[in-house]
């Protein structure tokens, strides 16, 4: 194979799908008309009812963005216990909702669907932890009735880290009542399939919990004359809210056009030694990535990442590092015998993946890691 020509500007592992402007601005002169600009405007209501048509379960409450969001609904249960176990295998903000409670972190490992192993998950619950957030990895789904009942017969509050998730088809969660836990956090910031630029939202199937985390929502303000506990700032903007509800009029569509370059790239990577796609293959399209078997695949995971890059392929290692090597938790005593999570970390990598990426580009990306597989060099 001949030596890849370099893309001419960076290719990023996302790019935001964006309304066409003329219906965004239809949105704004309605906001601008009512001169309403936040604290539960129309737009937000508006979108708050979508969403929860779209996830086809429990209650929904907006959020100024899903770290807000993961605060709250830690500090909504009210856990005795100061413990929670948590999976190393996802991002920072995960394991920070946790600790920036004062809480610790109990970290588990995963198993090979890259979500929180559930025999892993009942070794390490003892009589200080109190509860589990799992995270659905790439949109995929914990083993949700696993989990459901470890914690009932363990008496553990369940959370769960969804921030992949709007951007499957509805509905979202549908029925089940073990998918939602007792809270689930999504995230609508911009490198997401589905966004509102920044925001995010809590589905809860119980009524209570969702009177709480919207008192956390604004300050703990019950009226004017009341304030009923402890409280963020974590109200989405009439104008982010309009970004949502613009974009719920493309999601589908952008579906649909990320799964043509999936499957692009599924033809495009078939029979490369040591490749196997974790996400992307099976109509779950918020990434497309790849684990990288170094022995298999003559090359690691690494190297491919600079290569890729070289070429002006923004790849990422997602997620790596594990969260328990980082500074704040990499001394305690459950980050120090993580395999399976350790193994994956060394592995991952996302490949662009958007629906304004051309069909040609997914062959020349995959057409690069061909030829870094045959020991291309730059």
């Amino acid at each position: 194979m001949n030596t890849p020509l370099p893309f001419e500007r960076p290719v990023y592992v996302s790019r935001p799908a964006l309304p066409p402007l003329t219906d965004y601005i239809r949105r704004l002169e309605s906001i601008w008309a009512s001169n309403i600009l936040t604290n539960m405007g129309p737009m937000h209501e508006m979108l708050e009812l979508a969403v929860g048509e779209r996830i086809g379960s429990g209650r929904v409450s907006l959020w100024n963005n899903g770290m807000s969001a993961l605060i709250a609904a830690v500090s909504s249960l009210q856990l005795e216990r100061r413990k929670i176990a948590v999976t190393p295998f996802t991002f920072p903000a995960t394991v920070h909702a946790i600790s920036l409670l004062g809480l610790e972190p109990v970290f588990v490992d995963i198993d090979d669907t890259l979500t929180l192993d559930p025999v892993k998950l009942e070794e390490a619950v003892d009589s200080e932890v109190g509860a589990v957030m799992g995270t659905h990895v790439y949109g995929r789904f914990c083993d949700t009735a696993a989990i459901d009942a470890i914690a009932r017969r363990n008496d553990l509050r369940v959370i769960y880290d969804g921030a992949h998730i709007f951007g499957r088809s509805a509905p979202v969660i549908g029925g089940e009542p073990h998918r939602l836990g007792d809270i689930t956090m999504l995230s609508f910031h911009a490198t997401k399939l589905f966004h509102s630029v920044e925001g995010g939202a809590l589905i809860t199937a119980d009524q209570d919990v969702d009177r709480r985390l919207r008192l956390i929502r604004n300050f703990g303000i019950v009226n004017e004359n009341d304030v009923k506990g402890l409280g963020l700032n974590g109200k989405m903007s009439e104008v982010h809210a309009a970004m949502g509800l613009s974009m719920l009029d493309l999601i589908d569509a952008e579906i649909d056009q990320r799964l043509a370059v999936a499957n692009r790239y599924l033809e495009a990577l078939e029979g490369i030694p040591g490749i196997r796609v974790v996400s992307g293959a099976d109509g779950i399209v918020q990434y497309f990535v790849l684990r990288v078997d170094a022995e298999e695949f003559g090359s690691t995971r690494d190297d491919l990442h600079t290569t890729l890059r070289s070429l002006n392929v923004i790849s990422r290692k997602y997620f790596s590092p594990l969260c328990s090597d980082f500074e704040p938790y990499n001394e305690l005593p459950s980050a120090k015998h993580l395999p399976v999570a350790r193994k994956a970390a060394q592995e991952v990598i996302a490949l662009p993946l958007y629906g304004g990426l051309s069909l040609e580009d997914a062959d020349r990306i995959a057409d690069i890691v061909r030829w870094h597989q045959k020991g291309g060099v730059l």
